[in-house]
């Protein structure tokens, strides 16, 4: 027997609630009434107050003249008009709140009508349904039939398939070998469904399940091999795509749509299965994404089976390899966009999917051959590979134009950092090394005894500078391809080790100097390697200049880069110059001697003196070697070289090597020191035109002279101011010292001399004089 079920709770107290919530609601609007009644009987005196005390305020502020009086009836009926216009639009406004009021409560009363019928409804329909429980229990014999019946029109509808499945299964593996594919899928659903539905129908009786599973199972146990038969025949065909759309695009279009209709089927089986608890064996079968594992395992195939070669085999394989993929990925792309695209689903994405997966198998491929530590020129490869594959020459092909930013970088940003800091590190090395030896080559030459190799214009140089830049500049095209981000790391490295060869290239120039003074002799063209020097530090200037020009970046990028190769210029523009100071150093290690005797007692008793006829002419034997110097470091050293001559000789001047006994020696020595003066000044005019001067160079020489020539001591004095005026720089023992080789002046005589026509010396007054000629000259003690 069935317990009576409970009335709820709401139909037994529902006559209770509703009289207790009628009794609050009476008396809650009877509370507001009366509450709002009082306040309103408060307000409406407030008002009437209010209004009278405005009303008195406006008659008088009315009557105020006596000619108002006149007007009171005006005034009257003026206010008549606008109470009766008040009075009206208050009526109106009162029967519209009524009208609203009345329409609302109309409303209230037809919803409570129908909250009455609805609650009469359940009642009924509760009665009703408990009124119908004990036909269940009588109905138990009819649903056991009825489920027999459904198992035995299930049987008997697939009586057919169950008698003949032998021969179906055989027919279908016929068929699937002789590729005829949809006749063999037919086939086989129709034998998955007979087996389905009578699996299904024993799943609804439960204690028949067990038995019966297994005997249908067995029965229908080569249905399972023919479908992973005609999976395979549907693989293979899938695998090999790219070739079967262009042979036969129909055995493609088949194989998908077999595919589709096995996905048609799994969906409708989980929805079954969400419904009923029952999923037949080997689903869901999910060949699509068996399909798409299909079509990566033919992509990773096609990227890594073009390998045909190694290191060992061939130098250039990475090269090859490269290239070899990025015509497959190419070609392929190009078939999948115009040929696959109309056989597969949309809902395939085939293009997108395809080049997806071709990104991602050869994103692990590469990263696969980076492992292997590859050289620096496959590095170089690599990354110049990498922007090809970017470009158009593959995935922004013009008939391609693959959306790059939803497949993201090939490789990944550590790959590429790791990548390019195992370059800069091998091409650092690399440098050193060539530097080193290309250095170490060019010293050899150095010391041979033939003379070095002069270009078209005359100029000595060797090849160390045109080596060192051509490989720089060809590591700076290397990375060029790459990207600019890494021409710029390069060029910056090259700078530093130019930086660092500068250096290297100073001890060497040092030790070739220091070897040579040795032995003098040796090496036997050492002035013409000197100048070949020089020669290539002027060439090294050129480079980096150019290098600044092709690659400095804007002013607001990269500053410390572009700083650094005007550096590099202007180090070796300093080496050049004290390598000019090494060559003239050798010009007056022979002249030393020859300066030594001017202004002594054998220079002033021969007739001719030799000494500054053989600096002239050494000078002039070394100019034929200078004239293989740049224009620039050959004026710089002539002018260098007249700057010392005169010095030598004005030292000669300061020195008081010799003391003149009468007038004639001091003239006949003045006559000579004007004579010599003209000839230094007339050789270096010959030598080097284009150092010509305004002011004569040998001009202070002249003017001592005159100090040593003149007569009359009482003109000393404008001799002396002159002479100041001229060179602020000039000391006063220098001056003294000219005075006192003329032999009719002591030194106390020369210094009083001094210090009344310049005033009193002193060393601070000497500290803002700018520097000239006499500044290079000695002061005597």
């Amino acid at each position: 027997m069935h317990r009576k079920r409970k009335q709820p709770f709401y139909r037994k107290t529902s006559s209770r609630r509703e009289s207790a919530a009628a009794v609050q609601c009476s008396w809650y609007l009877r509370t507001l009434c009366d509450s709002n009644r009082m306040s309103a009987h408060d307000d409406f005196y407030k008002a009437e107050a209010d209004a009278k005390a405005a009303a008195a305020k406006h008659v008088a502020n009315m009557l105020q003249k006596p000619g108002q009086l006149e007007k009171v009836d005006q005034y009257r009926r003026r206010i008549a008009r606008k109470k009766a216009s008040v009075e009206a639009r208050l009526k109106t406004a009162v029967q519209s709140q009524l009208d609203g009021v009345r329409t609302g409560l109309g409303q209230l009363q037809s919803a409570l009508e129908d909250i009455k019928e609805i609650r009469q409804s359940l009642k009924e329909v509760d009665e009703m349904y408990r009124s119908c429980e004990k036909v269940h229990s009588k109905l138990a014999e009819v649903k056991t039939q009825g489920a027999e019946h459904s198992q035995l029109a299930a049987a008997v509808e697939n009586l057919k398939h169950i008698f003949t499945v032998p021969e179906s299964v055989a027919k279908t593996e016929d068929l699937i070998e002789d590729g005829k594919l949809l006749l063999a899928h037919k086939s086989l659903m129709d034998l998955e469904t007979s087996r389905d539905d009578l699996l299904f129908e024993l799943h609804k009786t439960p204690t028949e399940k067990s038995s019966g599973d297994h005997l249908i199972k067995t029965y229908f146990a080569d249905v399972q091999k023919l479908s992973d038969m005609l999976a395979k025949q549907l693989w293979l065909v899938m695998e090999r795509s790219l070739t079967t759309v262009r042979k036969d695009p129909t055995l493609l279009v088949t194989a998908l749509r077999i595919i589709e209709r096995e996905e048609r089927i799994d969906k409708k089986m989980l929805e079954r299965e969400r419904l009923t608890g029952f999923l037949p064996p080997g689903r869901p079968k999910n060949w699509r994404d068996e399909c798409y594992k299909v079509l990566e395992k033919s992509a990773q195939n096609r990227i890594e089976g073009n390998q045909i070669e190694d290191r060992e085999d061939e130098k250039m394989w990475l090269v090859r390899h490269l290239e070899i993929t990025r015509r497959i990925i190419l070609e392929d792309l190009k078939v999948v966009k115009h040929v696959c695209q109309p056989c597969f689903p949309p809902a395939y994405d085939i293009f997108n999917r395809f080049a997806y997966i071709y990104h991602k198998y050869l994103s692990r491929h590469l990263e696969d051959m980076i492992s292997d530590q590859l050289k620096d020129t496959e590095i170089v490869s690599l990354l110049s590979w990498l922007k090809e594959y970017e470009g158009p020459e593959l995935m922004q092909n013009p008939d391609l134009q693959v959306n790059l930013v939803k497949l993201g970088p090939l490789l990944r940003e550590e790959v590429v950092d790791s990548l390019l800091k195992q370059y800069l590190q091998t091409m650092h090395n690399n440098i050193q090394k060539w530097m080193r030896n290309t250095l170490d080559t060019d010293i050899q030459d150095w010391h041979k005894d033939i003379e070095p190799e002069a270009d078209e214009k005359g100029f000595y140089l060797t090849q160390l500078p045109v080596i060192l830049f051509q490989m720089i500049e060809q590591n700076l095209q290397v990375a060029a391809q790459i990207g600019k981000d890494l021409t710029r790391k390069v060029l910056n490295l090259c700078v530093d080790e130019i930086k660092s060869f500068v250096n290297m290239y100073k001890d060497a120039i040092y030790q070739y100097k220091n070897k040579h003074l040795e032995d003098r002799s040796q090496p036997r063209y050492y002035i013409h390697y000197m100048v070949a020097i020089i020669n290539n530090c002027k060439k090294f200037i050129d480079f980096t200049k150019q290098l600044e020009i092709r690659y400095k970046k804007p002013a607001t990028d990269d500053k410390e880069g572009s700083g650094n190769i005007t550096n590099v210029g202007d180090e070796f523009n300093k080496l050049a110059v004290n390598s000019c100071k090494v060559l003239l150093d050798e010009v007056f290690m022979d002249l030393e001697s020859h300066f030594q005797q001017i202004l002594t007692r054998t220079w002033l008793q021969l007739p001719t003196s030799n000494a500054v006829e053989t600096v002239c002419v050494t000078i002039e034997d070394y100019y034929h070697d200078f004239l293989h110097l740049k224009t620039d470091y050959f004026n710089s050293l002539m002018k260098n070289a007249e700057n010392k001559v005169i010095l030598a000789y004005l030292k000669a001047l300061t020195e008081k090597r010799i003391n003149f006994k009468s007038y004639e020696e001091r003239k006949s020595a003045a006559e000579k020191i004007e004579s010599e003066a003209e000839q230094i000044q007339g050789l270096f005019e010959r030598l080097a035109p284009d150092n010509k001067q305004d002011s004569p160079p040998c001009q202070p020489i002249t003017m001592l002279s005159e100090f040593i020539k003149l007569k009359d001591t009482s003109m000393m004095s404008l001799e002396i101011s002159t002479l100041a005026a001229k060179y602020p720089d000039v000391h006063h023992e220098h001056i003294i010292a000219v005075l006192m080789i003329r032999g009719d002046l002591n030194k106390s005589e020369a210094k009083q001399l001094v210090t009344e026509t310049l005033g009193d010396f002193s060393e601070e007054s000497r500290a803002n004089v700018p520097k000239g000629i006499f500044s290079g000259v000695p002061i005597p003690k």
